[in-house]
């Protein structure tokens, strides 16, 4: 059984902004989808690695040789060592290059050794083909090279490959050895002349040594002329910035000594620089004056004598007090200008010495710069005179100076398993492949699919709360009797789900009397609003509660097959005939419920249901009956429901999973709440308890199980009597109750 809490009903929105509100986008889980798709996809897995073995039969397998070599080049170094190239990365994939050259490749197909293999046959081009199956790599973490070729004959890869490698060894590394005695002759040539410029060179610097004596007069490796003129700059850059700072000083200070305001802060400046002038005894003697004569006045006042002769004293003090600070800023002043005037002194002298000593350190500069440039031109050729000496000895004039000498790593051999293709990455590439193929049409269908699929999708979509989630009623007897369930198989999880909506009703209404019309609708055909309808009225009425179910669907009724009921009168009839309500109804069709059945099938149903007849007919039988549940036709495709909802107390939408659509299930919504249908709630059809996990955990798989104390046999002997009875027995009356439900009474309607 599957159980939805009670949610309140729905009102009915109010203005059109709630009516055309735009549809929420649609959330996609990949997950999920995946998993709804799992059998697509594993299906795509199968055919994906299906072809992959396919292909695999059908490529011819190639083999792969390599050989490893190592290339070091030992050329004589004309300069320095900065400017060699033989061990550089770009030498080698240069080398790598030459390996692949057509030369090479030439030598290889052009020899007699090579040319029955069996690789070669019925080509007409062999340097092409092996251009593109031998291949040439350095190592990015070593100086190794790998030259490897990949063919459909191992044997012939691998002989293929030494012989490209003997062939560049041959070409290349042997030529080079014919270049190193024309080095060797370049070598000594330049050193010769190289040798006579030294000489040259050598002879210039000892003639101007000679003829400027005074350069050899040193100190400390430095000239005494350069030196004394260098200490001149130095004092006579400090005495300059003393200078300004000492003008500076002199100025600010000049200029608060003419301020009277602000010789009290010049006076603090001075003190702590002129502290021997400062005279401390007698401030603390004013001081003491000064209490002396606070508290004279305040015992004595102004006029006695003692308090006058404290004053006296007093202004005494602060005249020889305010004199002193005068000497003070006065001598503190002339302090800084002497020192101002010393430095400005000072300075002119530097300049003067400065000046003649430039003078004197010009002269000798010009014939330091031309010594220094003999001394730099006799070092440097001094210099590559030695570095030719050294290169010179480092050739070896044997056969083997100036070769390039190229190691063997690892030859190559004939492979046994094939390089391409590789089985196991064929089929995990044909697996990948197809799953994703697969992904991709689960995720089309998933986005061409509108279904609604779940109950929470459903209660998300429609804003709308759902008072019941019933399962999947599957094949059980005749489709007829589905609507007869919670009589049938009272104990069965589908009926428990219909007395799980009636409570969700029953605890939503139970705060208004005036709720007793239910409309039972959906968006479009085959959502088992009728087979809802019936088993809710059936769950009513076995709450002892006095129920009426009407068959309002005047275009495809079912109620009166499900009820097995004579449909030769009905509502249709009351509606065209203006007959009153008591002779269709049927009563006592089960305890407690009586059942209106459609009748003949009217002309135009919607002008009678719009007519206010009907809205009459309720109005009355609103008084008999303490619930009316309306089995009205679905939404879309007629204007039936829409005219009945509006004069119904609640409504109920049925959606059926993964039958009813997103489109469809928000119009008939948005239709309802155009028509102001009051307090719409939603009951979901055809959940599956499996697929959902919904439901006690006990009973069959198609929702029809026994509670657990049932015993097999009673169940045995229930299902027995149902399959030997065309029509099954419906539930007992009460006890309390012994005689039959006494007819309804419309006849004024």
């Amino acid at each position: 059984m599957i159980e939805v809490p009670p949610f309140p009903l729905a009102n009915t929105p109010s203005g059109a902004l709630a009516i055309d509100q735009p549809e929420k986008k649609r959330e996609t889980n990949l997950v999920h989808m995946a998993w709804r798709g799992r059998w697509l996809i594993l299906l795509c897995m199968l055919v994906g690695a299906a072809i992959s073995w396919g292909v695999l039969q059908r490529v011819t397998p190639r083999f792969k040789s390599v050989s490893r070599i190592y290339v070091e080049r030992n050329l004589p170094k004309i300069f320095s060592g900065d400017s060699q190239v033989g061990q550089s990365a770009t030498y080698l994939y240069t080398q790598a290059e030459l390996i692949r050259s057509t030369p090479v490749l030439a030598a290889v197909a052009d020899s007699e050794e090579f040319s029955k293999l069996p690789s070669f046959r019925e080509v007409d081009n062999r340097v092409g083909l092996l251009q593109k199956a031998i291949s040439v790599s350095v190592g990015q973490q070593d100086d190794i090279i790998n030259v490897w070729g990949e063919l459909p004959n191992a044997d012939d890869a691998a002989r293929l490959v030494n012989g490209v490698v003997d062939a560049y060894i041959t070409k290349y590394a042997e030529n080079r050895r014919s270049n190193t005695v024309d080095v060797l002759k370049i070598l000594r040539n330049e050193k010769e002349h190289r040798d006579a410029e030294l000489e040259q060179r050598r002879k210039d610097l000892a003639e101007f040594r000679k003829q400027h004596p005074a350069l050899s007069l040193q100190f400390d490796k430095e000239n005494l002329v350069t030196r004394r003129f260098s200490q001149l700059s130095e004092q006579l850059s400090h005495t300059e910035i003393e200078l300004l700072e000492a003008r500076a000083r002199y100025q600010r200070t000049k200029e608060l000594f003419d301020k009277p305001s602000e010789r009290m802060h010049l006076l603090e400046t001075a003190t702590k620089e002129k502290v021997a002038v400062h005279d401390a005894d007698l401030e603390n003697a004013l001081q003491q004056v000064e209490q002396s004569l606070t508290a004279e006045r305040a015992h004595w006042g102004e006029g006695h004598p003692r308090v006058k002769m404290l004053r006296d004293s007093a202004t005494e003090l602060r005249a020889k007090l305010k004199q002193q600070q005068e000497a003070i800023l006065a001598s503190y002043l002339d302090g800084l200008r002497q020192e101002y005037e010393i430095l400005e002194q000072k300075q002119k002298e530097l300049r003067t010495e400065y000046d003649q000593q430039f003078k004197s350190a010009t002269d000798l500069s010009s014939q330091e710069l031309e010594l220094a440039s003999l001394e730099e031109a006799f070092k440097r050729t001094e210099e590559q005179c030695d570095i030719f000496d050294k290169r010179i000895k480092e050739v070896n004039l044997s056969e083997d100076v100036g070769a390039m000498n190229v190691s063997i790593m690892e030859t190559a051999a004939a492979s046994k398993l094939p390089s391409y293709p590789i089985r196991s990455r064929f089929l995990a590439a044909g697996l990948i492949i197809g799953g994703l193929v697969g992904f991709g049409f689960a995720w089309l269908r998933d986005l061409l699919d509108h279904r609604l699929k779940t109950v929470e999708e459903i209660a998300s979509v429609l804003e709308l709360p759902v008072l019941g989630a019933l399962p999947h009623f599957g094949n059980y007897e005749e489709s007829v009797s589905n609507g007869r369930l919670v009589a049938i198989a009272p104990r069965s999880a589908a009926a428990e789900a219909f007395r799980t909506l009636r409570t969700a009703l029953h605890f939503g209404l139970s705060d208004r009397d005036d709720i007793k019309t239910i409309v039972i609708t959906s968006p479009t055909p085959g959502d088992g609003k009728s087979t809802i309808a019936s088993n809710l009225a059936i769950a009513m009425a076995q709450s002892d509660q006095r129920v009426l179910l009407i068959d309002a669907d005047l275009r495809r009724p079912t109620q009166h097959l499900i009820h097995e009921v004579s449909a030769e009168r009905g509502l249709g009839s009351v509606l065209t005939d203006r007959r009153p309500v008591a002779e269709a109804v049927h009563t006592n069709v089960l305890h407690n419920l009586d059942v209106l059945p459609c009748g003949p099938l009217p002309h135009n149903p919607v002008e009678l249901l719009n007519n206010g007849f009907f809205a009459d007919m309720l109005d009355k039988l609103r008084e008999r009956y303490d619930r009316i549940i309306i089995d009205a036709p679905p939404v879309m495709p007629l204007a039936d429901s829409r005219v009945i909802a509006a004069l119904a107390d609640a409504t109920l939408l049925v959606v059926r999973t993964d039958q009813s659509t997103r489109r469809l299930s928000l119009a008939a919504r948005n239709e309802l709440w155009r028509v102001r249908a009051s307090r719409i709630g939603v009951v979901v059809n055809g959940v599956s308890m499996r697929k959902h996990n919904y439901g006690y955990g006990y009973g069959g798989a198609d929702g029809y199980g026994y509670y657990g104390y049932i015993s097999d046999d009673s169940v045995g002997s229930e299902a027995s009597t149902r399959r030997s009875t065309k029509r099954p027995a419906l539930i007992a009356k009460s006890p309390n109750e012994t005689e039959p439900r006494p007819t309804v009474d419309v006849t004024s309607s």
